[in-house]
């Protein structure tokens, strides 16, 4: 192999490469190196730690947040089920007083098709319903009432889905009683009095009964609906949500004072029963009576 002249082994000269020249530590300089290493990482946990502490403190109000607007969304939502049931509720209420209104005699008047039809829309009601996803998620989930941190949010919640669930197998109940009386009288026709089932149900206590309480049921569901938004208002106080959302939430003006009011009173929610002559949607109903008992003459 040919080497360079100045890299020649033979070339004493050009292997004598002078090293460079490494200053000698001065005494204490490790544990000041070591010091500064030290402190570095301590800064740089520190950030570390405070950073997730920060980030887990906005994730835990996030989820807060989260969690109380389906709790209470989901409240406001039962309310309007509750009114819209109680609106529904109107029309079968009016017949149902109609009924009651008329004597027997005349009744018997009516052809037995469109009696049965008028008994039938007067006793209809359909269980109610509610979604429990909210509900499990917030009593089941201990780390929802964890994060809620606020006693009095979840102790208002708690008596709201109380409610909620009272007035679900109440009536609930009185539905089955209803749909009871009317079997009864199909399954046991000779335990009634009358020509024909629709006769004999309005001869059953229990069926008239059951039409007697579709008022009252109507002006229950109305006071628990404004009652669950009383204390969903409480609510939504308590866990201290921005005035604009609540605003928002409510479907009010963004300027209006937000004022929790008074608790609703069950008086406030009672009308009086109709009066079958204010039933000006039945008047013909009466008209054919009054023909049927003028062909009867």
């Amino acid at each position: 192999m040919i080497f360079p002249k100045f890299l020649h082994p033979k070339n004493p000269t050009s292997m004598n490469i002078t090293p460079p020249k490494v200053p000698a530590p001065t005494k204490g300089s490790f544990w000041k190196q070591l010091g500064m290493m030290i402190l570095g990482t301590t800064i740089s946990l520190a950030l570390t730690i405070t950073t997730a502490a920060l980030l887990d403190a906005h994730k835990r109000a996030k989820d807060r947040h989260l969690s109380a607007m389906l709790v209470m969304s989901n409240i406001e939502g039962f309310a309007r089920t509750l009114e819209i049931r109680s609106d529904k509720m109107a029309p079968i209420d009016s017949i149902a007083t109609w009924l009651l209104s008329k004597p027997i005699e005349e009744l018997e008047l009516l052809p037995e098709k469109e009696l049965e039809y008028l008994i039938s829309q007067a006793t209809q009601v359909a269980n109610l319903q509610r979604d429990m996803s909210a509900e499990n998620v917030f009593s089941n989930n201990i780390e929802t009432w964890k994060n809620m941190g606020n006693i009095t949010f979840i102790d208002l919640v708690g008596q709201c889905f109380s409610s909620m669930d009272i007035v679900l197998v109440r009536f609930n109940e009185w539905a089955a009683s209803v749909r009871d009386a009317k079997t009864d009288v199909i399954n046991n026709p000779d335990n009634y009095q009358g020509s024909t089932i629709p006769i004999k149900m309005m001869n059953s206590n229990k069926v008239r009964a059951s039409m007697a309480a579709m008022h009252k049921q109507r002006c229950w569901l109305t006071y628990v609906a404004a009652t669950l938004r009383f204390y969903n208002r409480k609510n939504l106080m308590s866990i201290n949500i921005t005035e604009e959302e609540l605003n928002a939430y409510i479907e009010a003006s963004e300027s209006q004072e937000f004022d929790v009011g008074n608790p609703p009173d069950v008086n406030d929610y009672y009308t009086d029963p109709f009066s079958p002559d204010s039933l000006h949607s039945l008047r013909h109903l009466d008209e054919r009576l009054l023909s049927l008992k003028n062909e009867k003459k």
